[in-house]
């Protein structure tokens, strides 16, 4: 779901919800009856839009400047699920799906140098859950760990 610009619960840009229309690219030039409105000459590539039976449009180049292509299956997000995910991982991370993306990414990374470290994510709850226990946040529950690895191989290894 495209987030609106702002993501204030009092104000929000909606769509109506209708059936949704399906877009075929023409393979070869063809006049096309349009439903109430005449017909068109359309050329190969062209794009023509329809509801059901009925054409009710074209597009000639690209489909995305007047139209907004649809991937199924979705994820739609109501707009308190988006507040607490922008409170989680910044400001306009829920513009689009791959600035999220890259927000998510980022949040979850876990490095030490150049080495990435893949925790799933039961481990990290876990991290987080020890962290808690012990009083400490997240990153400081991990340098204690990094320490750990530090002393083992620095002070106890041969």
């Amino acid at each position: 779901m495209r987030a609106a610009a702002s993501i204030s619960t009092d104000k929000l840009q909606v769509r109506q919800r209708t059936p949704a229309l399906t877009a075929t690219r023409l393979k070869a030039a063809q006049r096309v009856q349009l439903t109430g409105s005449g017909s068109v000459d359309l050329n190969g590539g062209d794009w023509v839009i329809s509801r059901g039976a009925s054409i009710i449009d074209w597009v000639r180049g690209s489909l995305a400047e007047k139209y907004e292509p649809l991937t199924e299956p979705g994820l739609t997000l109501p707009p308190s699920v988006l507040v607490r995910i922008e409170q989680t991982t910044g400001f306009g991370s829920v513009k689009d799906p791959y600035v999220l993306l890259d927000a998510i990414e980022r949040l979850a990374a876990i490095s030490i140098g150049t080495i990435q470290i893949d925790f799933t994510p039961g481990q990290l709850e876990e991290i987080t859950h020890r962290a808690g226990k012990r009083g400490r946040t997240v990153e400081q529950e991990l340098r204690a760990a990094v320490d750990r690895v530090k002393d083992e191989i620095f002070h106890r290894g041969a």
